[in-house]
Order: structure tokens, then sequence, then C-alpha cells
């Protein structure tokens, strides 16, 4: 599980006072397999599963061992460790405030101040989830979501591991047709859901892997996913011919590179290139 303190990034805040979030001391029980299946039954302090790889990361808000020992024995899984955070550290030690992108006003929903003149409110709750936008590869998407935007409609928008929702829906209340946020983490698509349930937006999200989609066409696709993902997800022989434009983030300085060599393949140009704490890349491509 990477390290919450290792996604960094603090947006400037509009200097208020946050309030305290409705998550406070995480009990993360670590088993070795897919609980999905098992995950039934453990009471209120549940908050939601984690599937990464062969190991299932389970959320409660109290001390549960019982209850994980009996999905444990259940679902054939081997408990590995308990894990005992606050939620700050959770999130990397940072405090989750109100920040603005283009007329976007993103808002933690359990502080929902009113938005600046001339500015759309969203509110958004990362719960458990990486992707409350203080990391600036999603800042460096949103800004470049924006920026397309200006130049037309956006069409169907594909978003590929929407985390929180956070693209997904920037872009449905940008004007987009369409907007399908994809996750292969159950615990990610239920929180894309329950966001934007929070706003009113109507969006399809599905949990499966992000190369199940892509044989459906897009106007623009969104993707802050890492190197190992994006260059199974865009090399020969996949075909892309329906996918015209892509912004990706999610790659470091020793992989930028080679994800733009990828991406001019496969016949795209790059539009627009940014760059975060000489670590962190995003990219703007079309297809020519």
């Amino acid at each position: 599980m990477a390290s919450p303190a290792s996604r960094g990034g603090h947006p400037g805040s509009f200097g208020h006072n946050v309030t305290v979030p409705p998550y406070q001391d995480l009990y993360i029980y670590e088993l070795l397999g897919d609980a999905r299946a098992a995950a039934h039954g453990l009471g209120p302090d549940y908050l939601g599963l984690w599937l990464e790889g062969d190991t299932s990361f389970l959320f409660f808000s109290a001390p549960a061992p019982g209850a994980v020992e009996r999905l444990a024995a259940e679902g054939g899984l081997s408990l590995r460790q308990c894990h005992e955070l606050t939620y700050e550290q959770w999130q990397g030690g940072l405090e989750i405030k109100p920040w603005l992108v283009g007329d976007l006003f993103f808002c933690p929903s359990w502080d929902p101040v009113p938005a600046p003149s001339g500015t759309h409110r969203l509110l958004i709750d990362p719960g458990l989830v990486f992707g409350s936008g203080l990391h600036p590869t999603t800042r460096h998407c949103l800004e470049l979501l924006w920026l397309r935007r200006q130049k037309g409609p956006l069409g169907r928008v594909l978003d590929l591991g929407c985390g929180t929702g956070i693209l997904a829906l920037a872009a449905a209340a940008w004007g987009a047709e369409e907007v399908l946020a994809v996750d292969l983490n159950p615990l990610c698509v239920t929180t894309t859901a329950n966001n934007a349930r929070l706003n009113g937006i109507q969006m399809q999200t599905i949990e499966g892997p992000a190369g199940d989609f892509l044989d459906q066409p897009a106007g623009l696709v969104l993707g802050n996913l890492p190197w190992a993902v994006q260059k199974e997800l865009w090399a020969a022989p996949r075909n892309l011919e329906g996918l015209p434009q892509m912004i990706l983030s999610g790659v470091m300085r020793s992989q930028v590179g080679k994800l733009e060599d990828l991406l001019r393949s496969r016949g795209y140009a790059i539009i627009q290139r940014r760059e975060a704490e000489f670590t962190w890349f995003s990219l703007w491509s079309q297809r020519v």
C-alpha cells in the first residue's frame, strides 16, 4: 500500500478554518487475498475495502478483530496485520481545504462554505480514497481539463482510475455529454458514486480494469495512473483510434519521456506538458 505521505502537494486555501472531517481514528486490517465476496455483515464500524493486487485492506472506525477473524476464516484469507492511523495521517498529514480551478470551487462535504462569486461549488468527500485534490497530478489534470473545455464541448469523457471521482465530476460540471468513471478498486467506485450523488450529478460508475473500456469511443480520456498501468494501456495492438484526446498524469521524471514516446508512436502529439516538484508530470495529447 503506497504511503499517503508520498503523494505530497498542498494547494492554497481560502483562509477558512476547516472543521473536523467525519473520519477520526482508522483501524485498517490487512488480509492476503480478495475479501470482496466475504465482506458483509461487518457491523456499523465497517467503512469499506481497498483492494490492491492480492491484498485487501478493510477499514473500520473502531477495533474489529472478531469480525475480521470471522471474515478471514469464512473467506479462506490470511490476516497479516492491523494498522491504526488518524484520518489526517492516512491523507498524508494534509488538511482538506476549499480550492479553485477554473470556475469550479471544490469544497470538503463536511464544511460546505459558500462558493466565491461567479463559481460553481462541488462537494468532495474523499472518504478513504486518495484523490482529495491535494496532489499536484490531480490539480494538473483539472487545469488541463479546464483549458480543453475552453476550446469546445468535451463530448463523451472516460475517466480511467477515477479514485474519488474529482476529474469525472469536473468534466460533468463543465458540460460533458456523458461521463463514464472506471476503477478496479471497489472503494473508489463507491466513493465516486457517492460524490456524484452529493452534487446531483448523473454519471456512470463501473468497477473493472481500465483496458476493458477503451473500445468505447470517447472524445476525451482522463487517466491519472501509474506508468506500469499506462504502458500497457496505450501499447499496440490496442486500437486507440476512437480516442482523439487524452489528459494523462501519474508519471514521474524517469517515466514521462517513455510515455511521450509511446503516445507519439501511437499517433498522438503533445499539446501541453506540466511539471510539479521536479517529480510529477502531466500531459495533454491529441491524435494527429
